[in-house]
């Protein structure tokens, strides 16, 4: 037979394992719903921009950026929010249609998260145009915007 004093000791043991388990667990899943929300998020935000940048709406593009935003083109830092606007207004548009155009989005947090794009398109007969964007996402006052933008572009011979 137990004594009384181990088996009460064993019994409040194993209680507190149990709801220390469920818990966990618990926790564990509430956080992937969360990242999963997050992705859906960062995913409706960026098609959002995308689709602005095509079109030319150059406001709804640049709405979609911190004031402040870090842009690094080629390596090279963008001073400015207007320099951005004057990029996109003077862009040629239509774009050419990618031959490959893959997005990657890493939830981090309940408010931040970062895409990962990688395009190819034809320039010409002998060359193709590769280009990988990376794009930092951050939640303030329940909106998505952009934080840090990089974009690399480079030709590559077929």
């Amino acid at each position: 037979m137990i004594p009384k004093r181990i088996l009460m000791k064993t019994i409040r043991f194993l209680a507190l394992s149990l709801f220390l388990t469920f818990a966990f667990s618990r926790l564990g899943k509430a956080q992937e719903i969360n990242l999963e929300q997050v992705k859906s998020e960062i995913e409706a935000a960026s098609a959002k921009e995308q689709q602005a940048f095509k079109e030319g709406n150059c406001d709804q593009v640049l709405d979609l950026m911190e004031d402040k935003v870090t842009f690094l083109a080629n390596g090279r830092r963008v001073p400015s929010k207007e320099i951005i606007a004057k990029f996109c207004s003077s862009i040629p548009r239509p774009f050419k249609n990618p031959t490959v155009d893959t997005m990657e989005i890493y939830p981090l947090s309940d408010d931040s998260g970062y895409t990962v794009r990688t395009s190819e398109y034809p320039k010409d007969e002998k060359t193709k145009t590769f280009e990988y964007v990376s794009k930092i996402w951050r939640k303030t006052e329940g909106k998505w915007k952009i934080s840090l933008l990089h974009s690399t572009a480079k030709e590559i011979p077929n």
